[in-house]
């Protein structure tokens, strides 16, 4: 259970990322996003990282997308405030997802009588 509410906000943030590429017909972006949380069922620290590094760059996304929205609101005359809000909640969400997954601990290497490698 606890395995579960720990990836619950990584599977959130990537299925609102991946409408985000399905809307934007980006279809191997909403693949890939779609693949990203399988890389937790992996027990290695590089799929952890791989992970977390994928929700830096989906709310690296959302803060562009914020700025090319915003940029075109402006441009239009129109109000861009609550747009901002919303989008920078997700970047943000999607950031703090990252913080959500637990990297394995290192293993030592042992060597050979049982005694670890120093």
């Amino acid at each position: 259970m606890k395995a579960f509410l720990r990836a619950l906000p990584v599977v959130l943030s990537v299925l609102v990322l991946a409408a985000h590429f399905f809307r934007a017909r980006q279809v191997p972006l909403v693949a890939l996003s779609l693949a990203l949380p399988l890389l937790l069922l992996v027990r290695e620290r590089w799929s952890a990282r791989a992970v977390q590094a994928g929700l830096v760059l989906g709310a690296l996304e959302w803060v562009r997308t914020l700025a090319f929205f915003a940029g075109q609101r402006v441009e239009a005359g129109r109000p861009w405030g609550r747009l901002a809000v919303i989008l920078g909640v997700v970047a943000a969400l999607t950031a703090l997802s990252a913080l959500a997954v637990k990297a394995p601990p290192v293993q030592p290497v042992s060597g050979g009588e049982g005694e670890p490698v120093r």
